[in-house]
């Protein structure tokens, strides 16, 4: 009979005003990406708007903070994975042979604003991958063809280790059942 007359226990959605006071606010990530994606889920056309301005309210992010968020987002919006993939795969196309609805897409929206700003621009190409690696469409992995060439410089290369000082020589076998 209380639970009739009691206020409800759910929490309303934040506003992007109030996410960017959450970040510049220190709270934990954990309570950030719940206010994200209640955020998202409550108006799902607006993820792309709520993913900048949370992205925007610190000089700079990690890849776990960033892919954090951005799996917040796309939790609350399914639909965004796909198109987040699909962007990933045409940003590295060259000489303008995009597809028209694929950047329209509000995923490609996200995955170029992953690329493109500067609070996230760094570690771009490791959330990329990140979500590419966890993503299934159409019953498969969507990691292949996924890059971030168009927007983030490639890795320099590591050197290689210079050769063994001492060569390792195996150990010959027996040459008879008597051994």
């Amino acid at each position: 009979m209380m639970g009739l007359f009691s206020a409800p226990v759910c929490s309303a959605a934040a506003s992007a005003d109030q996410l960017v006071q959450m970040v510049k606010g220190n709270t934990t990530l954990d309570s950030l990406c719940v206010a994200v994606y209640e955020t998202v889920k409550a108006d799902t056309t607006k993820a792309v708007d709520v993913f900048k301005a949370v992205m925007g309210a610190k000089d700079s992010w990690t890849a776990t903070e960033t892919y954090a968020v951005l799996r917040s987002v796309m939790l609350a919006s399914p639909s965004l994975e796909q198109g987040f993939i699909e962007g990933a795969k045409a940003g590295g196309n060259v000489g303008g042979s995009y597809t028209p609805s694929v950047i329209s897409a509000p995923g490609y929206q996200l995955f170029s604003l992953l690329c493109t700003m500067p609070q996230t621009q760094a570690v771009a190409s490791v959330v990329t991958q990140g979500v590419a690696g966890s993503s299934v469409t159409g019953g498969q992995a969507a990691g292949s063809g996924v890059t971030t060439e168009a927007y983030v410089p490639t890795v320099p290369a590591v050197p290689t280790p210079p050769d063994e000082e001492y060569p390792v020589i195996p150990t010959p076998p027996p040459t008879s059942a008597d051994n």
